[in-house]
C-alpha cells in the first residue's frame, strides 16, 4: 500500500518531515516539492492561498503531461536537463548578486540546491514538450482573429503606448598595433604565471577584463556548444578537464581558457580576458569616420541601409539591416521603456526617416564605439485596433486557442488517470474537475 506520508528515520514517532500532496499515476507531488517551488518563485507566496492553489494545479497538470510524455517516448537527455538547470540557477544567482548570496538565500550549498530541483526541471521540460506536441500545427485564421477581437468589450481593449522602430550604424573604436602588443604581452605573462603554479581563478579576479566573470574567478558556467564565438569554442572543446589553453584571440581580445569539466556537448569553463585598450587618437579617428559617414547620408550621397552593410560593426543589428531588436518580444517594435535609454534619447525628438547626431556608445561586450540612429517608424499612443495591431491580436488569439486546446486535453487525459489530491487542496477550483475518477 502506498503511504501518503513520509517520516524521518531518526525522528520521534509521528514527527512529519514530508507528505504527499498529490499522486498522479504514481507520479507524486510532495509537500517539499511545493515548498521548493514557493522559494524558487517568491517567498511572498508562502501565505497566499490562491497562489498556492495555482501552483499545485500547475504541478498536477505537469505530472499529467509528463506521464503522457513518457508513454509517448518524447526524448529528453540528461545533458539537456543539466543545461536548463544551470541556466536557471545562473539566472537566480545574477538576480541575487552572487553564488554566496544564492546559497545563503536557500541555506544550502549550490550542489544540493541543484539536486533538489533537477527532477522538477526534468518534469517541466517534459511537460513543455508535451504542450508543444498538443498544439503542434495549430493555426488561427483571419476570421478567428476578427471574431476574437470583436468579442472584446470596447472598454476592455488594451491601450498601447507610443511605439518605435529604430535602425543604427555602429562604429567600433579601433586599436593600434602598440596597444595590441601590450595586451598580448600581458596575457603571455599571465600564461607563464599559471604555468609556474599561480592560481587561475585568482589571476582572473585580479586581471581579467571581462566584468561579468572576473568576480567569479573567470567562471562562465556550464554552457552548450554554440554559446561562444567560434575561435573560443574551438579551443575550449579541445581541452581536457583541468587543462589551460594556449592564448586564443577573438573579437573581444586575448583569452586563456581553463576547462573545468565537459559533459557531452556542454562545457564548464573559466577564462581570463585581456583587451587591447584604445588611445585618444583611436577614439578621435573613429568619431571622425562616423561623422563623415553621417554627412554623406545627410547629403544624399549614401543610403542608410547601404551604410549599415558597409560600415556597421554591430553584428546583431547589422544582420537585420540595422534594425534594433526588442529582446522582450523578438520583434523590431519597441515602447520607450523597452529601449536602451541612450538610444531613446537619440531618437525621441526625431521625425520619421531622419537620423541622429553621432553619439558615443558602449557595446554589449564593453567595447567603446560611436553610433548613428535612424527613426524608421513611430506609432502614436492608441487603443488596440485591427488595422494597426493585427499581429498582436493574432498572437493573443492564438495563445487563447492554445490554452483551450491544452485545457480540453488535460481534462480528457485526467479521466484516464489515477489522481489523488490531499484534503487541504481538494477545494482548489481546477483540481475538482480532475477528481471525478478518484
Amino acid at each position: 500500500m502506498f503511504s501518503h506520508q513520509a517520516y524521518s528515520k531518526d525522528s520521534k514517532p509521528g514527527f512529519l518531515v514530508d507528505k504527499v500532496i498529490a499522486n498522479i499515476d504514481n507520479n507524486i507531488i510532495l509537500y517539499s516539492d511545493i515548498e521548493n517551488q514557493v522559494h524558487l518563485l517568491s517567498k511572498d507566496l508562502e501565505d497566499n492561498r490562491d497562489s498556492r492553489c495555482y501552483l499545485v494545479e500547475q504541478l498536477v497538470m505537469n505530472k499529467i503531461m509528463t506521464s503522457q510524455a513518457v508513454l509517448d517516448s518524447i526524448p529528453l537527455t540528461d545533458d539537456e536537463v543539466d543545461s536548463e538547470l544551470d541556466r536557471k540557477i545562473n539566472y537566480y544567482i545574477s538576480m541575487l548578486g552572487s553564488k554566496e548570496l544564492f546559497e545563503q538565500y536557500y541555506d544550502k550549498p549550490i550542489e544540493v540546491i541543484k539536486e533538489d530541483f533537477r527532477d522538477d526541471i526534468r518534469d517541466q521540460m517534459l511537460a513543455q514538450r508535451m504542450r508543444d506536441k498538443i498544439v503542434e500545427g495549430l493555426t488561427v485564421t483571419p476570421t478567428e482573429v476578427r471574431d476574437y477581437y470583436n468579442k472584446i468589450p470596447k472598454d476592455s481593449l488594451p491601450f498601447f503606448n507610443t511605439e518605435y522602430e529604430v535602425s543604427q550604424i555602429v562604429f567600433k573604436v579601433g586599436v593600434g598595433e602598440d596597444q595590441q602588443k601590450q595586451a598580448f604581452d600581458k596575457i603571455l605573462d599571465l600564461k607563464k604565471r599559471i604555468e609556474d603554479g599561480e592560481d587561475f581563478a585568482l589571476l582572473a579576479t585580479l586581471y581579467s577584463d571581462d566584468p561579468g566573470s572576473a568576480a567569479e574567478g573567470g567562471e562562465l558556467g556550464l554552457m552548450p556548444r554554440g554559446s561562444f564565438v567560434p575561435e573560443f569554442e574551438a579551443a575550449a572543446f579541445k581541452l581536457k578537464d583541468g587543462e589551460v589553453s594556449d592564448i586564443v584571440k577573438t573579437q573581444f581580445g586575448y583569452h586563456l581558457i581553463k576547462l573545468n569539466k565537459r559533459i557531452g556537448e556542454q562545457i564548464d569553463c573559466s577564462h581570463i580576458l585581456i583587451r587591447a585598450q584604445s588611445t585618444n587618437n583611436d577614439i578621435l579617428k573613429t568619431q571622425n569616420k562616423a561623422d563623415s559617414v553621417r554627412n554623406e547620408i545627410v547629403k544624399g550621397n549614401l543610403n542608410f541601409f547601404d551604410a549599415v552593410k558597409e560600415f556597421s560593426d554591430d553584428d546583431f543589428s547589422k544582420g537585420n539591416g540595422g534594425r534594433v531588436l526588442n529582446y522582450e518580444s523578438g520583434s523590431t517594435i519597441m515602447e520607450p521603456q523597452q529601449m536602451d535609454p541612450a538610444l531613446f534619447k537619440m531618437i525621441e525628438s526625431l521625425s520619421v526617416d531622419s537620423i541622429s547626431q553621432v553619439e558615443p556608445y558602449q557595446m554589449q561586450d564593453g567595447t567603446y564605439a560611436f553610433r548613428i540612429a535612424k527613426l524608421d517608424s513611430k506609432v502614436a499612443p492608441h487603443q488596440a485596433n485591427l488595422a494597426q495591431d493585427y499581429s498582436k491580436i493574432l498572437d493573443t488569439a492564438k495563445s487563447e486557442k492554445e490554452q483551450r486546446l491544452i485545457k480540453d486535453w488535460v481534462l480528457k487525459r485526467s479521466k484516464k488517470s489515477y489522481i489523488f489530491i490531499s484534503d487541504e487542496y481538494k477545494d482548489c477550483p481546477k483540481l475538482q474537475s480532475w477528481l471525478s475518477n478518484e
